[in-house]
């Protein structure tokens, strides 16, 4: 009774530990941080860490945002900067080759960018 109950316990612990792991590869690919240009030089993103990057244009300069890359090749941005304003995180589609990310807010509308779909490519 005692090895089925060990068996049993085993078993439970090597499930739950084996589920918690990425199955199919789904965990996205990190942004090489450093300095993307946008292609029309009207934007300009600095990726300092996996979770923060900083936004500087025409109308603000080094402006925080926090951002997560999520499965299907989506990205969640939300404002963190200067000024101190409540914006919800907003979700959108992106691909990234070796020296391009393109970022679509075009389909949904993100605080401080432009409502167009955005390429930047590594400085």
């Amino acid at each position: 009774m005692k090895r089925k109950v060990t068996y049993f316990a085993l078993s439970l612990i090597a499930t739950l530990v084996l589920d918690g792991c990425s199955k199919d590869g789904d965990d996205p690919s990190p942004i090489e941080l450093g300095v993307w240009i946008s292609l029309d030089k009207s934007d300009t993103l600095d990726f300092r860490t996996r979770n923060t990057f900083y936004k500087s244009n025409q109308h603000m300069q080094n402006d925080s945002y926090d951002y997560q890359l999520l499965p299907k090749d989506s990205i969640q941005i939300g404002y963190r900067g200067k000024l101190f304003i409540a914006v919800e995180p907003t979700n959108h589609k992106y691909s990234m080759t070796q020296d391009e990310l393109t970022i679509d807010f075009e389909s949904r509308s993100s605080f401080g960018f432009d409502d167009k779909i955005m390429t930047y490519t590594k400085e």
